[in-house]
């Protein structure tokens, strides 16, 4: 017999013994079944009880004695009906479910920092968050680094960076270091969704605002970068973005 297909359909090991050996004897008492299956009398009776509520074990009764046997094998098709069902009902009670602690996941949200190091590190850091931003919203940066507007390799990285902002639909939004207006105006100012301002930055490092994460990067010889993932902090950061917005010309 092919017990594996009685696993499947979510047979217990003890449940599996006890049926193949009621299948070799026919109809037997508890005794034939425990030598058969190895299964002891403490547990035996409460297998067949089992058996006997999914349909797929019968008895009878003579001379006071109860005999037990395979139930009609087409049974097991029953069985299978019912657990589908059941299993319909599961997956419907899950979708409720997989909402319910979505929201309960949206409100305490894991906050986390990670670093990234090379090239590579850092097209993963702004894929995430390009990715968390929808149609419409806006990709913030301040900007303090002449690299980014200077080096091939930078403006290359930032011009595929804005191609992917583009086929989303977000619109840019940057303020960079005064000094630096003539290589944005060169470089990048002409690109469509692209709004830049310019102020008198000190910062040490360039800063790229998201809607729940954001990330501070050097260039430099070995490109680095902090991804902070905390949408309390980033809506702290894009709130000091827009003051910064109204000052810079």
């Amino acid at each position: 017999m092919k017990l594996d297909l009685l696993r499947k359909i979510g047979l217990t090991e003890g449940e599996i013994r006890v049926y193949e050996a009621l299948a070799y004897l026919g109809k037997a008492s508890t005794g034939p079944i425990m030598d058969k299956s190895g299964i002891s009398s403490s547990k035996v009776y409460l297998i067949l009880e089992k058996l006997i509520q999914k349909g797929l074990v019968s008895y009878v009764s003579e001379n006071n004695v109860k005999k037990f046997q395979v139930a009609n094998p087409q049974n097991i098709l029953e069985y299978l009906n019912e657990k589908q069902k059941e299993l319909d009902g599961i997956k419907e009670d899950s979708k409720t479910l997989i909402e319910d602690v979505k929201k309960v996941i949206g409100k305490y949200e894991e906050e986390s920092a990670q670093i990234y190091k090379g090239f590579a590190g850092l097209r993963v850091a702004f894929a995430n968050l390009v990715d968390e931003l929808e149609k419409g919203e806006e990709f913030l940066f301040f900007s303090q680094s002449e690299e980014e507007l200077t080096n091939e390799k930078v403006v290359s990285f930032f011009r595929k960076l804005h191609q992917k902002r583009l086929e989303k639909g977000i619109k840019v939004k940057g303020i960079a270091d005064i000094h630096l207006k003539p290589l944005f105006t060169k470089q990048f100012m002409k690109q469509r969704n692209y709004n830049m301002k310019f102020f008198y930055l000190s910062l040490p490092s360039a800063i790229s605002i998201g809607k729940k994460r954001i990330i501070m990067n050097m260039w430099e010889e070995s490109p680095i970068c902090f991804e902070i993932v905390s949408e309390r902090i980033a809506q702290k950061y894009r709130e000091f973005f827009y003051k910064m917005w109204e000052k810079a010309e």
